[in-house]
Formats: C-alpha cells, sequence, structure tokens
C-alpha cells in the first residue's frame, strides 16, 4: 500500500473489503486517511460506502493495485473545471497492456475502469450508486446508466497512473473467463449492450474471447440457483 502526498484539500478515505494482506495495519497508522472497514463485501458495496461518506464535491476512486504518479492529481483537478466525469490512462508498469474491448453506447466508451476516474458527487445524486449485487463489472454498468443520463465521459490521457496486470498466463486465462462472466450479467441487465462489443484482431484478442465465451457460457447455464443479478 503506497502513502500518497495530495492537495492539503483532498481526503482519502480507505475502504476495506475483507482484504488479507496488511491493509488494515497500514491505514490504521497515516491519521490522514479515514479507514472504513467492512469485511468481505461487493466491490459496489464497498465504493458506495466510500461515496456516501465523503465529504466533498469531487470522488475520485482508484483501487489497491496502483501507483499514483506526479501530475496526476493536478490534471484531474484540471479536468474537472469543465467536465463531470473524467477517466484517467491506466498503463501496466512493464508495458504488458492488453487493449480493453470497447462497449460503445451512444458513441461512447464505457469500458473506463474505476481504478481512475472522478465524479462530481451529483452524478450519484441523479444516476444512483453502483450495483452492490452485480458480482462483476459493476463499474462499466455504472459508465452505462452516466452516459444513458446525459454524461460525458472525458478522458484525460495525463491523468495517468500505474495499474499492475495479469502477468501469468494462467492470470490472463481466469482474468478472461470472469471478464465473459461479466459480459453476461451486463448484457442481461442492459440488453441493448449486446452488440455494441468492439473486438480487435490481434491473437491475444482471440484467446480471450475464447476464454471469455466460456465465462459467459458459466454465467449463462452454471452459474448457482439463486445467485441473481439485481436490476437497480
Amino acid at each position: 500500500m503506497r502513502v500518497l502526498k495530495l492537495d492539503e484539500m483532498a481526503e482519502i478515505i480507505i475502504v476495506d473489503a475483507g482484504s488479507t494482506d496488511s491493509t488494515i495495519e497500514v491505514a490504521k497508522h497515516h491519521d490522514f486517511a479515514k479507514l472504513i472497514e467492512l469485511g468481505f463485501v461487493s466491490k459496489g458495496r464497498a465504493r458506495n460506502e466510500g461515496i456516501k461518506q465523503a465529504k466533498g464535491d469531487i470522488i475520485v476512486n482508484i483501487d489497491s493495485d496502483v501507483d499514483i504518479l506526479e501530475g496526476w492529481f493536478e490534471q484531474m483537478m484540471q479536468s474537472m473545471q469543465y467536465t463531470d466525469i473524467v477517466a484517467g490512462f491506466s498503463p501496466d508498469p512493464q508495458g504488458k497492456n492488453l487493449s480493453r474491448v470497447s462497449i460503445l453506447i451512444e458513441g461512447q466508451d464505457i469500458t473506463f475502469p474505476t481504478c481512475n476516474i472522478a465524479h462530481r458527487k451529483a452524478v450519484f445524486d441523479k444516476v444512483g450508486f453502483f450495483n452492490e449485487t452485480q458480482n462483476l463489472a459493476e463499474d462499466i454498468e455504472f459508465n452505462y446508466r452516466c452516459v444513458k443520463a446525459g454524461y460525458l465521459i472525458h478522458y484525460n490521457p495525463w491523468m495517468k497512473l500505474y495499474h499492475y496486470q495479469r502477468q501469468t498466463k494462467t492470470g490472463f486465462a481466469k482474468q478472461a473467463f470472469w471478464n465473459g462472466e461479466a459480459r453476461y450479467e451486463l448484457n442481461k441487465l442492459h440488453p441493448d449492450m449486446m452488440h455494441s462489443h468492439q473486438h480487435g484482431a490481434s491473437l491475444k484478442n482471440v484467446l480471450r474471447l475464447g476464454f471469455g465465451a466460456m465465462g459467459y457460457v458459466f454465467g449463462r447455464y452454471l452459474r448457482k440457483k439463486g445467485e441473481k443479478v439485481a436490476s437497480l
């Protein structure tokens, strides 16, 4: 866990959702950050709790597996002067990046992850919060609702942080598999997403499609009875 030195007006909230590392112990040693311990809950529930307890007008979501780079905070604040939502650039530090499979809704890519994105708090007042019962891709589902509500997702490539990607073949396969199940959940909630996926033609994307298809089948036919995706 990396300690950040941000502008004095920034409020730092750490939401722990059942971590098994030293996150809680490290966080307790820094009185500039507010720690919320929830136990094992969904990502959506954890994010929502942090948002609800935040006092500021701008909410910035980052994940535990990122490194903040110099200038990130300033770039985010600059963009937020003229937009309600801004997503940043989140490459892998070793350059082993796999491009996102874009989902275009009303001409906008909604696949920007919550590891590096900022919203005005008024967005949540209008759109609602993250889906707490969705197993995966709650960030994409939330972006979908934002776009449908009339918001534009601004992209600032200079709002940059490092986001560590799965490096092993096994990790890649698992990630692609669960992404496939996430696509099923998204399509079930919002059927118009089904034909909005923009796949590339690289070998990695072909492999990802294969493992993703298995995850989609798992979500569609093999999910345990009673595990449902709730609509908002």
